[in-house]
């Protein structure tokens, strides 16, 4: 029989040094989506980046996955978010991107930034809880809680994000769009 122990996952250790580099790392990611700094923020991408918002379904049996597999409400590249995402905020196209226009005040809280070395030398799996906070003009703030599992990797200037997956907890979401990194 599963007990919530049994599902909780054994980390392995990793040093005070990279942990505290990869909190501080995503202090300053937080920042700058925060900011709509696509043009710093882009950079901290590896080429191959991929990042996901997988279908958060509700399940009466406990033990299944709580997101449908396969199915994604958001499934893009490093390149799809450089040329169509972050290009909306550019001062010749924001007047185009009328969703965005006023700017959505975001506010994003990451807490609980779990790292175990991956599979591959300077690889870390990093977990995270993540609070996203949204106000679009004077409407009242939607708050929106989900759960990241990223892959990242040690460069010589700092961290690489390689992938991102988050996972609404919620299977209704309530954001006025899905048009922005979590």
């Amino acid at each position: 029989m599963n007990t919530p122990t049994d599902r909780v996952p054994r980390f392995r250790a990793v040093d005070a040094e990279t942990s505290g580099s990869l909190r501080h790392f995503y202090d300053v990611e937080a920042r700058l989506l925060d900011a709509y700094d696509y043009p710093n923020w882009l950079p901290l991408l590896e080429d191959e980046f991929v990042y996901r918002v997988p279908v958060t379904v509700t399940r009466d049996d406990p033990s299944l996955e709580p997101n449908f597999p396969g199915a994604y409400l958001v499934d893009e590249s490093r390149d799809s978010l450089a040329s169509l995402w972050a290009r909306r905020f550019e001062p010749d196209h924001i007047d185009f991107a009328w969703g965005e226009v006023p700017l959505h005040r975001i506010r994003r809280f990451v807490t609980n930034v779990v790292a175990q070395p991956g599979e591959r030398d300077g690889e870390y799996v990093v977990e995270s809880n993540v609070l996203i906070s949204v106000v679009h003009q004077s409407h009242p703030a939607v708050i929106a809680p989900a759960g990241r599992r990223d892959l990242v990797r040690r460069r010589p200037d700092g961290w690489g994000l390689v992938q991102r997956t988050t996972a609404f907890d919620e299977s209704t979401i309530r954001l006025p769009h899905l048009r922005m990194v979590i």
